[in-house]
Order: C-alpha cells, then sequence, then structure tokens
C-alpha cells in the first residue's frame, strides 16, 4: 500500500512538474508578442481543421438523415373499389410503370395523361393517348379544368377527383439513407453554428495578429458584421421557417473562408465582399419567396430572360477586358460581371412544369436562348464560362427531354466548335498548351499553375496559418487560384471539407428529387448544382493542372461581389426544391391553410 501511494505522489509532482513549465511557457509567449502570434498560430493550426471536420459533418449527417414525407392532397377514386392517391402538385398517369399514377389497364396509355395544379387550380392534360380523357363525360383536347367531385375519365376507367382527408394525410419517404437517423443523438443546428462563430473569430483573429501593417479594426469589423448578419438570418430562419437550417450554415463557412481569402489577398475589399454576402442573403430569401408559387416561377423567369439579353449586349458594347476576357462593365461607382448575373436566367430558362415536358418536349426556344449565351460568351473570350453554360445546358436538356441521341448530336456539334474556337483564338489556345506539363512553362504561361502547386505543397495538412502564404503575391490568386490560398495558408484538410461541401449539393439534390412536387423545381436545383460542380471541378483542377486553367470562380470562397451574389441566387433553386420540416416543426414545410385551400382541399 505504502509504495502505490509512493508511486502515486510521484506521478502527482511529476504532473505539477509539467502544469508549471506549461504555464511558464505561455507566459513567456505572452511577454513576447512575436512568440505569442506563433505561440497562437500553432494552436490554431490545430483547432481549424477539427472544426472543420466537425461542421461537415453536422450539417451533412441532418439533411440526409430524414427522406421525409409526401403530402397527399387528394384522391382519384372508384367507386366502391379503390383509392389512389395523389402526392404531387405534377402527376403523369398511364400503364407505364414509370408514371406516378400507373393505371395497369391494356385500353389505358402508356403515357396517357398529366394531372397538375397550377395558378388557375387543377386541371388534366391528354398526352395524345388512344383512348382520350374525359371530365364529367367531355372530351378533353389538349388541357381542361378539374374541380373536387368531377369525374375523370381515362380511355373507359373512370375516377372521382376526391378530396383528402383527416388522419390519411401524408405518406412517409422511404430512402437508402434513412439509416443516418439512428445514428448517435440528434445534431442541433445551434451548437453547429456556434462552432462556425468560432471558426470564423478564431481566424479573423489569426489574420490580424499576421498583419505586420493596417489597423486591426479594418480587418475585425467586416468579420463581426459578417457575424451579425449570420445571426440575425439565423434568429429568422429559426423563428419564422420549420425547414433544416444546415443548408444555410454549409455556406456561412464558406463565406467565412471567402473573408479570409480577401483579408489577405485584398484587404480594402473586405466591407465590399461582406456587402455582397447580405445582399446575397437577401436575393436568396426573395427568389425563394417568389418561386413558392410556380406560377411567380414562370413570370421570373421571362423576366430575368429579358433582362440577360440587354446585359449581354451591354458587355459585348461597352464591356472591358480583363485577364484576357471581355466580360465586365464598369460604370464608375461600381464594376459587375454581367455573366455571372445570366447563370440565375439561364437556370431558369430551362425549367418547365410536366405537362409541359409531356405534352410539348420543346426545346427550341432554350436551345436559342442557350446558343445565345455561349456565343456571347465565345466572343467575350471568357473559355470558363462558356464551358460551364454548355454543360449546364446539357444537364437541362436531359432533364427536359430524355432524349440521350439529341444530346449526344448536340455535344458532337460542340466538340467540332470548341476545335475551331481553339484553332482561331491564340489565347484560349495558349490554355491547353501549357495543360498537362506546366512545369515546361515555369516561368512563362504556367507560371500561375507552377507556383500554386509549390505553396499548396508547402502547407501540409494544417497549413502555415492565415496571412502567412506566399501565393497571395501571384496574379487571380485570390479568385481562379483561391484552392491553392487555401491549402497553403489554412490546410489541406480545411480546403478538402470547403470543397466537398459544395460537392455534397450535388448529392443532396439527388436526394431530394423524389420529394419535389413539380418539375420546376427538380429541374432549377439540377441547373444550379452543375453550375456548382463544374465551376468548382474548373477552378480545383485548373489551378493543379489536372485540367486548363480557364479562369472561373471557386463558388462561395473567391474574391468577387458578382459571384457571391449569384451564388446565393442559385442556392435558392437548391433550397426551393426541400420541402422537409426539421424534427421539431412537423413532416412537411407545406402544410398551412392557404395550401390546402390552394389544392382544393
Amino acid at each position: 500500500m505504502d509504495i502505490l501511494i509512493e508511486n502515486a505522489t510521484q506521478i502527482m509532482d511529476g504532473i505539477r512538474a509539467w502544469a508549471d513549465r506549461v504555464v511558464e511557457g505561455i507566459a513567456a509567449y505572452l511577454s513576447n508578442p512575436i512568440e505569442f502570434v506563433e505561440f497562437y498560430t500553432f494552436v490554431v493550426r490545430w483547432i481549424f481543421p477539427v472544426l472543420a471536420v466537425l461542421v461537415l459533418l453536422r450539417c451533412v449527417l441532418p439533411l440526409l438523415r430524414s427522406s421525409g414525407s409526401d403530402r397527399i392532397w387528394g384522391f382519384l377514386e372508384i367507386k366502391d373499389a379503390y383509392r389512389i392517391p395523389i402526392m404531387h402538385w405534377e402527376n403523369s398517369i398511364g400503364r407505364s410503370k414509370l408514371s406516378d399514377i400507373v393505371i395497369n389497364l391494356p385500353f389505358v396509355s402508356r403515357s396517357h395523361a398529366v394531372l397538375s395544379y397550377g395558378e388557375s387550380g387543377w386541371t388534366i392534360a391528354d398526352l395524345g393517348s388512344k383512348g382520350g380523357v374525359r371530365v364529367n363525360g367531355e372530351i378533353i383536347e389538349k388541357s381542361g379544368r378539374v374541380e373536387i367531385g368531377d369525374t375523370i375519365s381515362f380511355a373507359s376507367a373512370e375516377f372521382q377527383f376526391v378530396p383528402e382527408e383527416e388522419g390519411i394525410e401524408r405518406i412517409k419517404r422511404k430512402s437508402r439513407l434513412d439509416w443516418l437517423g439512428k445514428l448517435g443523438p440528434n445534431i442541433t443546428a445551434g451548437k453547429t453554428f456556434l462552432f462556425i462563430l468560432v471558426f470564423q473569430l478564431l481566424g479573423a483573429i489569426q489574420i490580424i495578429l499576421s498583419k505586420e501593417e493596417g489597423s486591426p479594426l479594418g480587418v475585425l469589423y467586416p468579420f463581426l458584421l459578417l457575424i451579425a448578419a449570420e445571426g440575425i438570418y439565423y434568429f429568422i430562419l429559426s423563428k419564422f421557417s420549420k425547414k433544416y437550417r444546415e443548408l444555410e450554415l454549409l455556406i456561412y463557412f464558406l463565406c467565412g473562408m471567402n473573408l479570409f481569402v480577401v483579408a489577405v489577398t485584398a484587404p480594402g475589399s473586405l466591407m465590399k465582399q461582406v456587402v455582397a454576402i447580405i445582399l446575397g442573403m437577401i436575393v436568396y430569401a426573395a427568389i425563394q419567396l417568389i418561386i413558392k408559387d410556380v406560377g411567380r416561377g414562370r413570370k421570373l423567369k421571362y423576366i430575368l430572360v429579358g433582362c440577360s439579353i440587354l446585359l449581354m449586349l451591354l458587355n459585348l458594347t461597352i464591356g472591358e477586358a480583363r485577364f484576357g476576357a471581355k466580360n465586365w462593365i464598369n460604370l464608375g461607382f461600381i464594376t459587375f460581371q454581367p455573366m455571372e448575373f445570366v447563370k440565375v436566367a439561364f437556370v431558369l430558362a430551362g425549367t418547365a412544369t410536366l405537362d409541359k415536358l409531356l405534352t410539348t418536349r420543346n426545346l427550341t426556344a432554350f436551345i436559342g436562348f442557350s446558343g445565345t449565351c455561349i456565343a456571347a460568351l465565345i466572343l467575350m473570350r471568357d473559355l470558363g464560362t462558356s464551358v460551364i453554360f454548355f454543360i449546364t445546358f446539357l444537364v437541362i436538356a436531359f432533364m427536359r427531354s430524355g432524349d440521350i441521341r439529341t444530346i449526344a448530336f448536340i455535344s458532337a456539334g460542340a466538340v467540332l466548335g470548341a476545335f475551331a474556337v481553339v484553332s482561331f483564338l491564340p489565347y484560349i489556345a495558349s490554355r491547353f498548351q501549357a495543360w498537362g506539363h506546366v512545369w515546361e512553362f515555369a516561368d512563362t504561361i504556367g507560371y500561375q499553375q507552377t507556383r500554386t502547386l509549390m505553396y499548396s505543397a508547402s502547407g501540409g495538412l494544417l497549413g502555415l496559418g492565415g496571412g502567412n502564404g506566399y501565393l497571395v503575391g501571384i496574379p487571380a490568386a485570390d479568385t481562379d487560384l483561391v484552392f491553392g490560398i487555401l491549402c497553403e495558408e489554412w490546410g489541406f484538410i480545411v480546403a478538402l471539407c470547403a470543397v466537398l461541401m459544395i460537392v455534397f449539393l450535388a448529392f443532396y439534390v439527388l436526394f431530394l428529387m423524389r420529394g419535389c412536387k413539380s418539375s420546376f423545381y427538380a429541374i432549377s436545383a439540377c441547373g444550379a448544382v452543375s453550375i456548382f460542380l463544374i465551376q468548382t471541378a474548373l477552378n480545383v483542377f485548373g489551378s493543379l493542372d489536372l485540367l486548363p486553367l480557364t479562369g472561373v470562380t471557386l463558388p462561395f470562397v473567391s474574391n468577387g461581389g458578382s459571384s457571391m451574389v449569384v451564388c446565393w441566387a442559385l442556392l435558392s433553386f437548391i433550397k426551393a426544391a426541400d420541402e422537409r420540416n426539421r424534427p421539431d416543426g412537423g413532416d412537411f414545410a407545406l402544410d398551412t391553410d392557404e395550401t390546402r385551400e390552394g389544392a382544393g382541399a
């Protein structure tokens, strides 16, 4: 027993001695400003990766945890037999197993009709079926109104359109990811938000300590303004929205990284960038409010397409060239990139409701608008943005038509056009000349990428610390090469988490597709996330010489007011596609008296 007590005493004495040395070391660092900065940087370099991974997991898991439930808006009922629930605002009806409402009778066409809800109430559209569609015995040529209690006939299959009933208003959707709900305790958005605020404050202090010149308040004030804006918007979401808040939290983290980059590369633009983030939040909320009604979304589409054509004309006539591309307009008091805003109109231009898709499958107008945008970008010599528009066009066109042969034919024509463009525009051809072997052109056309590769590697897993990098002196470091700055100053783990947050949006959209009540939301969400993915791939892989350097920004992270506002605007389409409520707010986001009355309940 005495031996145990003696050993325990020795251990405690050793712990006290070690603690005394730690305290003495901290005191020494505090007494020497230079050593204190080094000590702070050493500590936070280990904290940042942990916080980044925590934020990523705490945002991703809740968003995929519950697949939600489908609201039943009414029934198609066969008297004294059975009833088929109507679970979307747009429902394809036919014999095909792919139909939303399957009527497995030989005289019903495979794609017979579309029952949809819009501004004028419920309508039924005939898809050119052999047996025809009748409402209360009257033949429907193209489309017609349907009221609660009406009799709808598909060939000789007769149904009555009846309202929903209390107690059976929802059907829970099943998903392969439902098992995520069993992983540990519930993750609260409030704690995740707290981790993000800690990350942003620690990062701001790190940048302030690393600056040898300039007032620290010039950096601190913009960060405090950002945190205040995030807090206000988070409070509004908490009080007035039942939806998940983790999507916004992911973007808060990325916006913080954006200010980290701007603070070390262009500190004079910090306040401008914060204003762009706040304006982006406002646009994000406004677009969601507008497109909550599909009819208003259609009207917004035509307005934005008209404004986009005007912007492209202005860009081609009075635009300024920067870094070889004529894609800026300078009005004196403000400078912006018009083609960034055209992205929002481009996504909306490709949207359509199910009745339009299945009755016409007409892509002519969208193809014409897409061709106009891509041709304008080629004239502006903006290769990167033209690639973004084209691939997004392919995604939207396939969703609208489902015709792989047509898409393949369009792609073949585009490849031939690309060869022609590269042949006649030497500036673009030079980008391809260095691709894959930039070290052979380390002092000429490969200068930016070689420096990005070197400085990115020097950051290692934990980074050198915010404000301690060297890539900031390279042209376009805060835009086209921003992934290099993230790796060098904040470490590969933090940089990878930032990229994974954007990549996750694609999985998130795929996860939401089944629950979209309208193809309008499904197409717009896929179009928006396609832009995010393509930009991310071109930016990251281009800076690492895995793809040609095309000069596009990393969504939400690169410096640029136009890009930030547009990224928030595109995010609104993804948010609108999510109709789920968080667990403490019910199962369905549109369960209100207004939507009940609007759906004819």
